[in-house]
């Protein structure tokens, strides 16, 4: 089940040119927004370990 809109919230990213077109190629290739796009890179990064380490440090889910 996909999280409805009022489950989400908007973001404003600046990225380069030349990023933003393959970004906008790739999610064109896999028939997905770049929004979900960008939140699947969100959710890998928010899975790393150092991530998980200092959102632990800093109690950050609490």
């Amino acid at each position: 089940m996909s999280p409805t809109s009022k489950d989400k919230q908007e973001m404003r990213v600046i990225i380069g040119k030349d990023t933003y077109r393959l970004l906008k190629k790739l999610a064109g290739i896999r028939e997905i927004s770049l929004s979900r796009l960008a939140e699947e890179a969100f959710d890998r990064y928010l899975e790393d370990e150092d991530t998980k380490e200092l959102i632990d440090r800093h109690k950050l889910e609490d």
